[in-house]
This record gives C-alpha cells, structure tokens and sequence, in this order.
C-alpha cells in the first residue's frame, strides 16, 4: 500500500496540521507494507518529503509543477491512493480533479476548514469557491473524513451524497524527561495568535481573576494580531502578569506544558486541536471548548469542557486556580489517561489502516 498525503503547507506555520499529517504518515510507514509519502509547497530544514518550491508565495499556490510532480510520483512510487489534507488552495483542487482524471481514490481531510465559525468570514467568496469549484471534486471521495462527530454533522450538509468516517486527531505520548522545576504559577495559551483562538477572551477572563500569584503566559509566533493583544492588556493593566513568549517548538513546548499549572485553549472553532492533546500527554490540566468537539467525558476526567463566553471560562479559572497542587496532580494524570486510551495512535492507528485498504479494495 502506497499512499501520498497531499497540504499545501507542511512548514511550522501550518499549526497543528503539520504535526497531524507528520505523526500519520511516520506511524504509517513504521508498519510493513506501507509506505506513505508527503507532497508540499513549503517544508522546515531537516523535513524530508516531496515539494512543489515554486508555488510558495504565488496566489492560490498556483503552480504547472504540481501537475508533473503527482504524474513523477504516482510512476515511481505506485501511489495507490491519495489523502487530500485542507481546502481552500489550488493543491487540493489539483489533487482532487487529478485523481478523478486517473481514476485514483482519495481521501479528503478538511481539517475543521468547513466549521461554521469560519464560514463567517469571507462567506461569498468561500461560497462560490466551494459551489462552483470544488464541491463537485470533493463529493466524489471515497471517502471524507471528519475529526469529530461535530464535524461530521456540519460536513453532511455540504456532502449529502458522500461517504465518511470519523477519526480524531491522535498523539504519540512521549512523556517529557524535564523534570516539574518550575517555581512559577502559570496558565498556558500555545498556538498562533488568531481572533478565532479566543486569546481575547482568555486575557480578559483572566483580568477578572483575584490571584496574586498566577501569571498567564502565551506562546505563538508574533504577528499583527499580538499588537491588538498587547492593548488589549495594557487596557486591562496587566503588562507585569501576561508574557509573550514568540514560537516555541521541541523539548522547550513540552517542558512548557509540563510546569503549566493549567493549560488553556478557548478557541471559538477547532477539531480537537493537537495542543489539548499535547499538554495533556504531559500530565497537565486542560481547559478547552465544547467547539473542539472532544469527548463529553473530557470533562470528568481531570479537564474542563467549556463554551468559549467570558462567563464561562472565568468560572473555569477560578477552580482551577483554586485547586490545590495535588489537586491538580491528580486532574493532570487523570486527563493523561483518557487522552491516552481514545487520542494515541497505541491504540487508534489500525482504524486508518482499514479505511485505507477497505478504499483500495473498493476501486
């Protein structure tokens, strides 16, 4: 079995869906018989997959190299299906009408691209892409894959006549060696500065907080949107109690997670989101949104499951505020169990090994 996973970005910027499609294709190729590729426009130092160079920076990441690259490989790699990851960019479009042209399956992975809170912004221009584009492209996978039952439910409409499966994001656990050293009391944001993470309200629930010994930290890459950050925190008076850390990547997130006495995400829209994930593999507390769609059962085993209002989460830091440390010992080994036992490729890993050859033996 050959399988070519096609992004447009597999570089530090795409998030979390570079530590998705990195972690499936690794654990795909661990296992005998498979081989898994990736084909991109963008990679880090060090990456070794295929690339499409001079698409980057081009609108729409229009380029004739994708064209032959997917011919090159499908020839030299006896590419047997395709797993189409994201959207919006000409890479998905090329892979799709490729792939039908070729008559070679594929899998589309949205990636939480088609929630409702994004169709919010820019809704005529993503409107006529998606009905005059790629809809009809898209509905002839074999098979669409949805995160979460949430997701599934806001796809169906889009995709009435399509066949899905529902496989949630999963994580390696490899617990961190740092040790706990931290002298500080912190609640962690990881992840990109974004209006739709919800740092806003993450800053401003934490205004209302009456803990003198708590800081908020956050970490992402700056971009414009710190600046609308930073007044919001210069408003609210706490320049001495909110960091910014810039990007953090490696053993220095892990150890991040690791001495966080909470980890905080109150995104507005997301399908699980790999950092919930991530800081729970670390035996920290989380706090998150019903929006990501996660487990109901989340929220009795050690993490908080929220709607992402200032009511809301307000209340949610001030329990975990008050919890004592072995109080929140317990909650961080609690949620690493959970996660472990429905979010870890241990013990999910052979649910994409079937589709994948259930989609082969189909063709």
């Amino acid at each position: 079995m050959n399988i070519l996973h096609i992004t447009e970005d597999f570089s530090l910027d795409s998030g979390g869906l570079r530590t998705v499609i990195n972690d499936l294709s690794n654990n795909l190729n661990n296992l005998q018989n498979i081989n898994s590729y990736i084909l991109s426009s963008q990679q880090e130092k060090g990456d070794n997959i295929e690339l499409v160079s001079d698409a980057k920076g081009k609108p729409w990441l229009y380029s004739v190299q994708w064209n032959k690259k997917l011919v090159d490989l499908i020839l030299k790699k006896n590419i047997n299906i395709l797993h189409i990851h994201g959207v919006w960019m000409y890479p998905q479009y090329k892979a799709a009408k490729f792939a039908l042209k070729h008559n070679i399956p594929f899998i589309l992975s949205p990636h939480g691209m088609y929630e409702p809170w994004l169709w919010t912004k820019g809704r005529l221009k993503k409107s006529a892409y998606f009905n005059l584009l790629v809809k009809s492209l898209f509905s002839k996978a074999s098979r669409i894959h949805a995160i979460t039952s949430a997701e599934k439910n806001n796809l169906k409409p889009l995709f009435p006549q399509s066949d899905f499966v529902e496989i949630p994001n999963l994580i390696s656990f490899e617990l961190s060696n740092c040790i706990n050293d931290s002298t500080e009391k912190y609640l962690l944001y990881v992840g990109r500065l974004h209006e739709k993470k919800g740092i806003k309200l993450l800053i401003s629930s934490f205004s209302k907080l009456k803990v003198n010994d708590l800081i908020l930290k956050i970490a992402g890459e700056f971009n414009d949107y710190k600046i609308e950050l930073v007044k919001l925190i210069e408003k609210l008076d706490l320049q001495k109690k909110v960091q910014f850390l810039g990007l953090v990547t490696g053993e220095e997130k892990m150890k991040l997670f690791k001495d966080a006495y909470v980890f905080v995400a109150p995104s507005y829209s997301e399908v699980v989101g790999m950092v919930n994930l991530e800081a729970a593999s670390q035996k920290t507390p989380v706090i998150t949104t019903h929006q990501t769609g996660l487990k109901r059962e989340w929220n009795v085993n050690g993490g908080i499951l929220i709607n992402p209002n200032q009511k809301e989460l307000t209340s949610a830091l001030e329990e975990a505020a008050s919890w004592s440390k072995e109080q929140r010992d317990i909650n961080g080994e609690r949620l690493y169990n959970f996660v472990k036992q429905n979010y870890s490729w241990e013990h999910r890993l052979q649910d994409w090994v079937s589709i994948y050859s259930d989609i082969i033996k189909e063709k």
